[in-house]
């Protein structure tokens, strides 16, 4: 197991730190990337954020109503594109 340490400073209302190019190379992470802080008693895992999957997202109930709205108004929809 490795130690490595950072200083921390204030930007704003937070304290901020910066990850080590090791870390970064070892949890995939980029510029913009999430990363997440799990709180477990006395110590902080910090791991890569799961990329969000947009068709979870979206509940499946209101993808039904839209499929169906589509499908009730295709031909509207249809003759409006072709103006």
């Amino acid at each position: 197991m490795e130690t490595i340490k950072r200083s921390t400073r204030k930007s704003g209302h937070s304290i901020i730190t910066t990850l080590p190019p090791d870390v970064l190379t070892k949890l995939n992470i980029q510029v913009g990337d999430k990363v997440e802080f799990i709180l477990n008693n006395d110590r902080v895992e910090i791991r890569k954020a799961a990329e969000e999957n947009r068709s979870q997202a979206v509940s499946t109930d209101f993808l039904a109503m839209v499929q169906e709205s589509m499908a009730e108004y295709d031909e509207a929809l249809r003759n409006l594109v072709e103006r």
